[in-house]
Order: structure tokens, then sequence, then C-alpha cells
């Protein structure tokens, strides 16, 4: 669990930094982080905390690399 965890923090700061690249990573980063929240609910400690970081990394860099897809498609 703590691998999966880890790794949806990951995708998150990935989806981040990527231009294109970061909508798929903020998406796998997104179901991951979900699929841990949501299954293991009496989890607590490093591995929740990592999750809803992963969760909001993902959250922010899939959003703003959408929004910068949108804002070029819309001024060329």
């Amino acid at each position: 669990m703590k691998n999966r965890s880890l790794l949806s923090l990951v995708f998150g700061i990935i989806s981040l930094f990527l231009s294109v690249y970061g909508i798929f990573f903020g998406i796998v980063g997104f179901i991951l982080a979900l699929h841990i929240i949501r299954k293991d609910r009496n989890t607590e400690g490093k591995e929740k905390k990592m999750a809803i970081g992963g969760l909001a990394a993902s959250i922010i860099g899939a959003g703003y690399q959408i929004v910068g897809i949108a804002v070029i498609l819309l001024t060329a």
C-alpha cells in the first residue's frame, strides 16, 4: 500500500511539471489516490497523507495543463 501511495504522489508532482503528458500523469495519480483513500478507510499515517497529497497535486497539475492547452488553442 505504501508503494501505491508514493506512486500517486510522484505522478501528481510529475503532472505539475510536464506540459502535455502532465494530464495523463495527473489522471493516473488521481485514480491511484482515490483508490487508496476509498479502499483503505482505516489506513492512517503516512500512506493516507501521501495519497491525499498525490490527489491534490494530481488535480492541480492536470487542471493546470488543461487550462494551459485551452488557452493555447483558443489564442491560436
